[in-house]
């Protein structure tokens, strides 16, 4: 242990001040066994947020072990693909009952089964405030009372939140994406009051929710301020005033709209349809102003199909798709989308004037590319240095030149790309152009390779191994598909600096479990020690598998 210096004599009020600025692992990082003095600091803060999504296996071991349940605040857990059974791990090492500190619980894609396991254990956490489970299936509800204050649901019926709402009668905050039940509606036979005030209520295309249910929800709900409301289709909901009438009626006290609504419909005008959204109570009374892009959409049962996008601004949500073929029946700032994150960009043409009159994305952090013609510029639409993540649709047209000097020259913060197998062939010219080769193994840390064929092909086994010459030295993510588990084995062998991968293969036998997958691993990968891992079975050939390991 080194000897005391000047800095040893910091009062610990300092010390809990310059953590207020730095995450846990900086904090843990830098001060951790740097004299005892600063260990016993680092023990008496009882502050730490912790969230691990993403994170690397090792920094989540390192954390982990260098603090206690007691001092932990606010806590994020993932069991997403790249830190696969990171919940059944943390609390099978760590008690949830000794969480006595913690305000926020964020689950991301849980289990059914580890759901049950810590639902019943919530109500030892008396001081949680924040609940927020972000998955794709449906969980139980709670059966014990909980003063959460806030809470964020994906996927849940009507039936199920209003067993939610029951339960959690303290609540000001609810983000839900919600669908509808087939049964009766608990909030119309069984009407409850709540007080909410902040309400984000996302519909997807599977909602099927109608004005009806909306109405006996928002009757439960007369105190909201702030309603956020995001359609993914909903041919259903695109009615002017039905909207008005609903909020005129069911929420008084509401003084914040956002709204966004991108129903996909034939044979109308969408002149007609704005013009609902364009009454007093819209424009006057309340000044909530909506506007309305639309492109034709390629079907073979209606000549006349528009993809038609109802929206007000600020953007309500975090995701935006745009064609290259859009218009716009009403007027706005071009820089009125900075709370957009991701893009969806559809090159189905030319690059109009309009488009670049209209949209400017300054602060995405990704885009998704799907390039039916000729790549344009596109840094007159998008502050392409602001971009981490890229991903180029499955069988895009898209020459190396191209690619290079529209994309690649500009994304200087580039760090994640997924890409089909063909695609990722086309523009390195089967790995021999140097220009983007180079700028793909200095950047890319995160790769996703997909293939778009029902079978992979054995001469893939000779383009992993180019993927690996390219990538071994900084690749730490990596997703993608090959064509035997010997491919597999060299991937984890090789890529030095990777903390996570999923590998999907052909399997003859689709006889993988977790057993005869360690015994592999040990006689393969015996460097591998520190891991969790998942066996998927995503087709009768094909086997998907997947670690979260410190190499």
């Amino acid at each position: 242990m080194p000897s005391p210096t000047m800095f040893d004599r910091f009062p610990t009020e300092l010390f809990f001040e310059t953590f207020r600025y730095l995450t846990t692992y900086d904090i843990l990082h830098a001060f951790k066994d740097l004299n005892q003095h600063i260990n016993m600091v680092l023990r008496n803060y009882y502050k730490y947020d912790l969230n691990f999504q993403s994170w690397s296996k090792g920094k989540f071991d390192f954390v982990r072990e260098s603090i206690s349940p007691e001092q932990i605040q606010s806590l994020v857990l993932s069991d997403e693909d790249d830190t696969v059974r990171q919940i059944h791990l943390f609390f099978r090492l760590l008690y949830i009952r000794r969480f006595v500190n913690l305000k926020s619980l964020t689950l991301i894609a849980i289990d059914e089964q580890d759901w049950k396991k810590i639902q019943r254990k919530l109500h030892f956490l008396s001081n949680l405030t924040s609940l927020s489970l972000r998955l794709s299936q449906h969980l139980s509800s709670i059966s014990v009372e909980l003063p959460l204050k806030s809470l964020v649901l994906n996927t849940c019926t009507t039936n199920e939140l209003h067993q939610w709402l029951v339960h959690t009668p303290m609540l000001i905050n609810l983000e839900v994406e919600l669908i509808v039940d087939v049964s009766d509606n608990d909030f119309r036979l069984n009407p409850i009051g709540t007080n909410i005030r902040r309400l984000k209520i996302k519909l997807p295309e599977k909602s099927h929710i109608t004005f009806e249910d909306l109405e006996a929800l928002f009757v439960c709900m007369p105190k909201v301020k702030f309603l956020t409301m995001t359609v993914a289709k909903g041919f259903r909901l695109f009615h002017g005033d039905r909207w008005e009438d609903l909020l005129r009626r069911y929420l008084p006290h509401l003084e914040d709209f956002r709204f966004k609504i991108h129903p996909a419909l034939d044979n109308v005008n969408p002149t007609q349809l704005i013009s609902a959204f364009q009454t007093p109570f819209w424009l006057h009374e309340h000044q909530w102003i909506v506007h309305c892009d639309f492109h034709g959409v390629h079907n073979r049962h209606y000549r006349n199909v528009n993809n038609i996008h109802f929206y007000t601004l600020p953007y309500p949500h975090d995701q935006f798709y745009l064609t290259t073929s859009t218009k716009s029946l009403t007027n706005h700032s071009k820089d009125a989308f900075q709370t957009v994150k991701e893009l969806y960009l559809s090159i189905d043409s030319d690059m109009s004037t309009h488009l670049l009159e209209h949209f400017y994305f300054p602060d995405l952090d990704s885009l998704i590319v799907c390039n039916l013609h000729e790549l344009p510029s596109l840094i007159d639409l998008i502050n392409l240095s602001r971009i981490k993540h890229l991903t180029i649709e499955q069988n895009n047209p898209i020459q190396p030149q191209e690619f290079f000097l529209h994309i690649l020259v500009y994304t200087i913060n580039l760090r994640s790309l997924k890409i089909s197998w063909h695609s990722l062939m086309e523009i390195t010219r089967e790995f021999t152009n140097q220009n983007i080769c180079s700028i793909l193994e200095k950047q890319i840390k995160h790769l996703h390779v997909f293939d778009c064929a029902t079978k992979i092909s054995p001469d893939k086994g000779k383009q992993v191994e180019c993927l690996i010459k390219l990538f071994s030295k900084n690749l730490e993510k990596l997703n993608v598909h090959v064509p035997s588990l010997d491919n597999i084995a060299m991937l984890l062998n090789e890529m030095l600096k990777l903390n996570s991968m999923a590998a999907e293969y052909e399997s003859k036998s689709n006889k993988m479990d977790s057993d005869r997958l360690l015994s592999w691993l040990t006689e393969n990968v015996p460097k591998l020690k520190k891991f969790t891992h998942q066996i998927r079975y995503t087709s009768k050939s094909r086997v998907q598998l997947l670690f979260w390991m410190s190499l």
